[in-house]
């Protein structure tokens, strides 16, 4: 089934194809319950009778719904119509990490800001036990109110989120591109992102 502007997906009425990724077909939709505009991800035509795929997609809106944080990308629902797997998520207006660096490195405070953000969005999935595993710029919305937004839970997985558990902190930071030992000198919190944030920062002094 061909998925084109106008087309309905339970309440959501398609508007116009606003992004597309390797796995995923982003549009912006309006919600003709609620009256409010989201954003709908579906599979590419490619991977629709993936099951894998389908599965992620899935486990995508499995682990963001588990999460409620001003720095993290909204889940409202998912659906199945006539064999479209779909997500309605929340409508973030602004452009991603990846194309802000496209335009040159960012000044330095603006850099720790977006990376105190980032940093903020995953210690609340790591308190949920929820790891990203795919942090990256593309996976960074900026917002045109000036914040982050996290995107993209496909390859997330969970760990235990017991208080205290070393082992399972130790394993959070280490997959988000951390190190134990970093952990271990009491810079967890603001290591997770470390390797992502200095492609912000300018390398000139």
């Amino acid at each position: 089934m061909k998925i084109e502007a106008g087309q309905q997906l339970l309440h959501y009425r398609l508007i116009e194809k606003i992004g597309e990724g390797g796995m995923g077909v982003v549009w912006k939709a309006e919600d003709t319950k609620l009256g409010r505009k989201v954003a709908i991800k579906v599979l590419t035509p490619a991977l629709r009778d993936d099951e894998t795929a389908r599965q992620r997609l899935l486990r995508e809106a499995k682990s963001a719904a588990a999460l409620d944080h001003p720095f993290i990308c909204h889940i409202y629902e998912t659906g199945v119509v006539d064999g479209i797997s779909f997500i309605a998520m929340e409508r973030v207006v602004g452009r991603t990490l990846q194309e802000a660096l496209a335009e040159g490195a960012l000044e330095l405070p603006e850099a720790l800001r977006i990376a105190a953000e980032v940093v903020e969005a995953l210690e609340e999935a790591h308190r949920r036990g929820i790891v990203h595993r795919d942090l990256k710029p593309s996976n960074v919305m900026l917002t045109t109110g000036g914040h982050v937004k996290v995107m993209d839970f496909g390859l997330a997985t969970q760990v235990s989120a017991e208080p205290g558990n070393q082992v399972d902190t130790l394993t959070q930071l280490t997959q988000e591109g951390s190190t134990p030992r970093s952990y271990r000198r009491g810079r967890g919190r603001d290591c997770c992102s470390g390797c992502r944030a200095v492609a912000t920062v300018p390398d000139s002094p």
